[in-house]
């Protein structure tokens, strides 16, 4: 086999690994471009319109005429992702994938695909190009349904070359998971293989724009972006611009998409007592996902939404109404016993299991709460980080002190769920920023100390931009027992959560979980600054704990703290051990916090 420099015009690919490079490897696919055509072989169909034609021959159409189809893997593959920084990174596994790619790129055309993520104009636009194998044009149709339109004939600020075919691929250098996804985030590309999962194509064009909003002077956060108007007690009106982060699975799309209109109101007014629309109103629903966030402005990176359904119903008006519609583009998604769409979680399977993690990719006009811009029109003033937990948490809390709430944002403390992976359901795990597998070029560390900063320099001002966690799909006052653990090389004590399991799905033992309408009150009490606080029993006025809320009675918040179930003393343990895990992991997760916010929870 002769190399590139026989003289072979139509030989483009090198015979060895070591002729790849990072640089190289984007020149070879220009060449094997370049000679396709020449030879008059298509290379590239560029930004077809037939693509939903052709992805009909294997998808479900449901009977309101929407279309389905199924992913060979049902979760993204963070553990099977590198990112790489520079050239001295790239080991033989890495080439070995790249070089595969760049073979199976030259047997065949690729669809092009061109998108921007930001609406036009946005301070936080970027040009996206998707190159796609032509056996998957789903993908690429419902990529290109989700974003803004793009000219194909500008040059592309990111790139992704999707093959998920299995290449033999390689392990992960020095582990033994296999190597899928390869980013780099400096060269501003992504090679995935091996999976179909579309989050893959979405997630990846998106960390890519996380550095890009970085280097725009903001942060690009996994956070949704809807604003609404309260009226306060005294009368007087107040504009809400509200982002909600959280994993998958955790509740970010529930709260960042949930509206009060005439099928929700009566829920409140049943549970609570509380005429909610008095008080609610003028809503507007912006991005389900990862938002960009500067102190005068929050702006939305896509023009739909890719969002979970598993188990949506009619009360979560806004998903149920785009995620039925027929422009709605489902992914791993089962029907009804009337071949209608169906979210219930009851016919499809994944391992064994019953699915948790259907998709679709449904239009923000069809949620009914579009005002036809991603952007806020006002500054940021309001801040939700879900942190579920099943030990010592409360349902709800106030972060005061901004180095605490950046500390909760760097622990992007959570407990898993199928959707980020098919191992640890149910266990808390820490994934920085609610936005580690996504966050690269710039260390997560450096968005949190802009984030801080963003927080702090809006400290009494008009428009302060008040914290909130909350638990959602956390169990308050779970029942545990203590076992042997490690931390690193160091042995301790540590709590482990007892759970049930139904169909393969943990449940935790005791306690007791706030419902949506019952954080949604919460919420919207809190920013119509109805809510009553006393200091936290630990943290002090750092943190504070909601004492009166109007419509929640005092035995149902006393249910909702771990102060029910647990002693001031256990509570210590379990937040001792807490804080000492979220610090170990910070470690690497974060490195370079700055002091303040990494011994901010020490108590």
């Amino acid at each position: 086999m002769t190399t590139r420099e026989s003289g072979d015009t139509r030989r483009t690919m090198p015979t060895t690994i070591g002729h790849i490079t990072i640089e190289n490897f984007l020149h070879i696919f220009d060449e094997i471009v370049e000679n396709k055509q020449r030879c008059g072989i298509e290379a590239i169909q560029d930004n077809p319109d037939d693509l939903l034609q052709r992805s009909r021959h294997y998808g479900t159409q449901y009977k309101n005429n929407s279309w389905g189809w199924t992913s060979n893997i049902w979760s993204r593959s963070a553990k099977n992702t590198v990112v790489i920084d520079s050239e001295h990174e790239l080991k033989n596994e890495h080439r070995t994938l790249m070089l595969k790619v760049l073979e199976q790129i030259l047997c065949r055309p690729m669809i092009q695909v061109d998108a921007n993520l930001g609406s036009s104009g946005s301070r936080a636009q970027m040009h996206c190009r998707l190159y796609c194998d032509p056996q998957f044009p789903d993908l690429a149709h419902r990529w290109k349904q989700l974003n803004f339109p793009a000219d194909p004939n500008e040059q592309p600020q990111a790139t992704l070359f999707f093959i998920p075919q299995y290449l033999e691929n390689p392990n992960v250098p020095g582990g033994d998971q296999m190597l899928r996804v390869i980013r780099f985030p400096h060269h501003g590309y992504t090679v995935a293989t091996a999976t179909s999962y579309q989050g893959e194509i979405k997630k990846g064009f998106l960390a890519h724009w996380i550095l890009h909003c970085y280097q725009q002077g903001g942060t690009g956060e996994h956070a949704s972006l809807k604003e609404f108007t309260v009226r306060k007690d005294n009368g007087t009106e107040k504009r809400i611009v509200m982002g909600c982060w959280g994993l998958s699975g955790t509740g970010k799309s529930t709260h960042g998409l949930y509206v009060v209109n005439e099928h929700t109101a009566p829920l409140f007014k049943e549970q609570f007592g509380i005429d909610i629309e008095k008080f609610v109103y003028d809503q507007a629903l912006k991005n389900d996902d990862i938002t960009g966030w500067w102190p005068d402005q929050v702006v939305g990176s896509e023009s739909g939404a890719w969002t979970k359904t598993e188990d949506v119903d009619r009360d979560q008006v806004a998903i149920y109404n785009a995620a039925r519609d027929p422009h709605a583009l489902h992914e791993n998604t089962e029907w009804d016993e009337n071949g209608d769409v169906s979210f219930a979680g009851e016919l499809f399977q994944y391992n064994g299991v019953l699915n948790r993690n259907a998709r679709t990719v449904l239009r923000m006009e069809d949620t009914g709460y579009f005002d036809g811009s991603v952007d806020s029109t006002m500054p940021p003033n309001m801040a939700v980080f879900i942190s579920p937990g099943h030990l010592s948490d409360y349902a709800w809390l106030k972060i005061t002190d901004p180095n605490f709430a950046a500390k909760v944002l760097a622990d992007g403390r959570t407990v898993g769920h199928p959707a980020q992976e098919a191992t640890g359901v149910g266990q808390t795990k820490y994934e920085t920023r609610y936005c580690l597998p996504f966050t690269m070029g710039i260390g997560s560390a450096e968005h949190v100390h802009r984030f801080r900063d963003l927080i702090a320099d809006k400290v009494g001002t008009d428009r302060e931009l008040e914290v909130y966690q909350v638990s959602t799909t956390g169990r308050i006052g779970a029942a545990y027992e203590w076992v042997e653990g490690k931390l690193g090389e160091e042995e301790l004590h540590v709590p482990q959560v007892i759970f049930r399991y139904t169909h393969g799905k943990p449940t935790p033992e005791g306690g007791t979980s706030p419902s949506i309408e019952e954080t949604e009150l919460f919420l919207f009490q809190a920013a119509r600054e109805a809510v009553e606080y006393e200091p936290h029993p630990v943290w002090g006025d750092r943190v504070l704990v909601p004492v009166q809320v109007p419509g929640i009675s005092s035995q149902r918040l006393a249910e909702l703290a771990p102060t029910a179930y647990r002693d001031k003393e256990e509570l210590e343990s379990l937040l001792y051990v807490q804080v000492l895990m979220s610090k170990y992991t910070l470690h690497e997760q974060a490195p370079g916090l700055d002091r303040e916010i990494y011994y901010a929870m020490d108590f």
